[in-house]
């Protein structure tokens, strides 16, 4: 049966092409057959046919199949991240109005056909574009449980199927270095922010000092810069008020934190203004302490002595006054 459909296929190209193949210029290789065909003049005419007929045929059988520079599409591996987006692309060779099936093969869950979808999440579409011959299945805020297997199944005769797995991952700040650092007043600091765990570099990776961004803060002293997947922050000369906690918060990542002490007067600046504090407060203790009514020093000693007069004379006059009992 293929050898005769082949061969009609053939006779109906050969008929077609025949007028073309009266003006097959000349070439090393037509004038080498040309000499090897004199005793037989369509020889050469019927070699060019049948030659054109059989490329015109190789054509015919790749019709509703896989375009061959997309083969090599099964078993992709597609890399996403919590709460980013995630696409499967699958190419199709003249595949005119057959559709496309989405599944995810894990839970054997039908996700859509053609452009309609019948997810139960609308974080699920289908998209078709015809100038790429791309059937698209996009997943958007992707979670955990997403990851895993899916099907692209072309309604060919017959069938043709191709699978992409998915991996999940979760992104997350670190910042190089301890956790704590101190530093001396007037000192150049630098803090590094890197973020691992994810498949594409963030949009924007923030800074907060205290809770406040100081990515745009118009100060001279304070600089923040952003490459692919790192930022840096930099103080030229570290003040008193860079003292506090600094949060590194990339987007789509967790973020991380760092605490910076600033050290004044060979102390960090906390307990500088602890010291201070206590300075402020006036001197105590407790109740019937000779130190705190008569503060000892030498400047005092005057005030002592006179106290201890008066009581002395005191005590003597009441003793003189008393009479005796007879």
């Amino acid at each position: 049966m293929f050898f005769t459909i082949r061969g009609l296929c053939c006779c109906l190209f050969a008929a077609m092409l025949l007028p073309a193949a009266r003006t097959i210029p000349l070439t090393a290789e037509t004038i080498a057959t040309t000499d090897a065909s004199k005793a037989d003049p369509s020889l050469a005419t019927r070699q060019e046919i049948y030659e054109a007929a059989e490329d015109i045929w190789a054509r015919v059988q790749a019709l509703n199949t896989l375009a061959p520079e997309f083969q090599g599409q099964n078993n992709t591996e597609v890399a996403a991240q919590v709460g980013g987006e995630a696409t499967f692309s699958c190419y199709t060779y003249h595949l005119s109005d057959e559709m496309v099936t989405w599944l995810k093969r894990d839970d054997d869950y039908l996700l859509t056909v053609g452009q309609q979808v019948y997810a139960a999440e609308t974080r699920f579409s289908a998209v078709h574009s015809d100038h790429t011959e791309a059937w698209e299945l996009w997943v958007k805020d992707v979670q955990m449980s997403d990851a895993g297997q899916y099907e692209c199944q072309l309604t060919t005769h017959p069938p043709v199927s191709f699978f992409f797995t998915l991996t999940v991952t979760q992104a997350e700040a670190v910042v190089v270095g301890p956790s704590e650092v101190h530093i001396e007043e007037g000192s150049h600091l630098a803090l590094e922010c890197q973020v691992i765990n994810a498949p594409v570099p963030p949009v924007y990776i923030f800074w907060y000092h205290n809770n406040t961004m100081v990515n745009y803060v118009q100060h001279k002293s304070l600089q923040v810069d952003h490459l692919n997947y790192t930022s840096n922050l930099v103080i030229e000369k570290v003040s008193p008020h860079h003292a506090g906690t600094y949060t590194c918060e990339p987007h789509l990542a967790l973020p991380a934190n760092v605490t910076v002490h600033v050290v004044t007067d060979k102390r960090p600046a906390a307990m500088q203004q602890d010291r201070n504090k206590s300075e402020d407060v006036p001197a105590s203790s407790s109740s019937g302490s000779s130190s705190s009514l008569f503060p000892a020093s030498a400047s005092n000693l005057p005030f002592i002595l006179t106290c201890v007069a008066l009581i002395g004379c005191c005590l003597h006059s009441r003793s003189d006054t008393q009479t005796p009992v007879g």
